[in-house]
């Protein structure tokens, strides 16, 4: 059964958590602290008793268990004591206080070095700074968009293999993009992932608002207005026709308005895409075109003028496929075991004519046919498994 006691809510338990908060503090600034531990500390120029006690108090604020609450009111309490003999510089408290202080210290530095190096070596998402686009658009604007590559394909010196490997033209949801190596680049992946994510919500949403529950409900609001508006039509002596239009557009035009907006700013980042797919077609055919001459200079200079030139791509990880079994085809191995099995069970169950008991009592050596695995009794059948 739940507790009726709130803590948070009793107005005495709020007064004795606030007075002892306060006395804590009070009593922290009146210990003597090293320059290491408080103005020279490597966490900054500031009581570490201070922030233990107030990353307590915060800590805890949410207790609403009895239990836990008295227990943290009497460590509350156990460690004012401590602080105000602590006070004494030459008193056993002191010594024990600067000791628990300077591992706290210690471990809060080694705690926040560990985190340091772990965002130094997270792998960065963010677009490499100084890096010429891939494309750039040549159409002004208010023209349908045209793209052209940025910069001419690099020469065979820049590729530390010494071989060109042409990139592969890509799209994941309608957004086109170049593989260059494997693995893909996490700021490519993060930029394919965002404009695929906002492009199925944009399309998503039209979808929604033309047929969902809101087109059904401004049609609603629309007969609503028109009921509303031919009553006070009525009250006033005026006839329905000639009242005119109470409103510049209806619920249901506006959000037909809604719609055309959202589907042409999905067409034009339609058109986009694809403008933007077919300048990196080009660059994929001119990286094509130059590997195969540079191939083709390769055999040469080898004295290989005759094989045909071939281009080197991407090694993708290939799955290894288990080989179907056809059901019509029959192991011979297999179905040898499967004809000797049946023979000894068939041995086993009819032993031999004339001695049914008898002879499932006697015993025989058996040997095994080394060529069909078949059981070749040189006895009568033993009968036993």
């Amino acid at each position: 059964m739940p507790s009726l006691f709130v803590p948070a809510r009793s107005s005495r338990h709020r007064i004795a958590c606030f007075a002892l908060y306060r006395s804590l503090l009070r009593q922290g600034l009146r210990v003597p602290l090293p320059d290491e531990l408080s103005t020279a500390s490597p966490l900054g120029p500031a009581n570490p008793i201070q922030t233990l006690i107030r990353n307590a108090f915060h800590r805890n604020k949410r207790d609403t268990s009895p239990r836990l609450v008295v227990s943290a009111l009497k460590n509350g309490y156990r460690y004012l004591t401590l602080l105000s003999r602590a006070a004494d510089a030459t008193s056993p408290e002191h010594a024990s206080a600067l000791t628990f202080l300077r591992e706290n210290q210690a471990r809060v530095v080694d705690v926040k070095a560990k985190a340091a190096d772990a965002a130094a070596k997270r792998i960065s998402t963010a677009p490499i700074a100084d890096r010429t686009p891939l494309l750039k658009r040549v159409s002004a604007d208010g023209e349908p968009p045209v793209y052209e590559p940025a910069a001419p394909p690099r020469p065979l010196e820049a590729f530390k293999t010494g071989v060109r490997k042409p990139p592969t033209l890509a799209a994941a949801s309608g957004v086109p993009f170049l593989r260059f190596w494997k693995p893909q680049p996490r700021f490519l992946e993060r930029v394919v992932r965002q404009k695929s994510q906002r492009r199925a919500k944009r399309i998503a949403r039209i979808l929604e608002m033309q047929g969902g529950e809101e087109m059904d409900s401004v049609v609603e609001e629309d007969q609503w207005e028109m009921l509303v508006a031919k009553m006070l039509a009525e009250e006033k002596g005026v006839k329905s026709g000639d009242a005119g239009p109470t409103r510049e557009a209806t619920y249901k035009q506006t959000l037909c308005d809604a719609v055309s907006y959202l589907a042409d700013i999905a067409e034009k980042e339609r058109v986009d895409l694809m403008a933007r797919g077919e300048a990196m077609w080009k660059i994929v055919l001119t990286e094509q075109e130059m590997a195969l001459q540079e191939e083709k200079d390769r055999l040469a200079r080898e004295g290989m003028e005759g094989e045909e030139p071939q281009l080197r791509v991407w090694k993708r990880p290939v799955h290894k496929r288990v080989p179907r079994v056809d059901p019509t085809d029959k192991n011979e191995g297999v179905e040898k075991l499967k004809l000797s099995i049946r023979r000894v069970r068939v041995g086993k169950a009819s032993p031999g004519p004339g001695s049914s008991e008898g002879a499932r009592k006697q015993t025989g050596p058996t040997r095994q046919s080394t060529e069909t695995g078949a059981s070749t009794d040189t006895g009568p059948s033993t009968g036993v498994d």
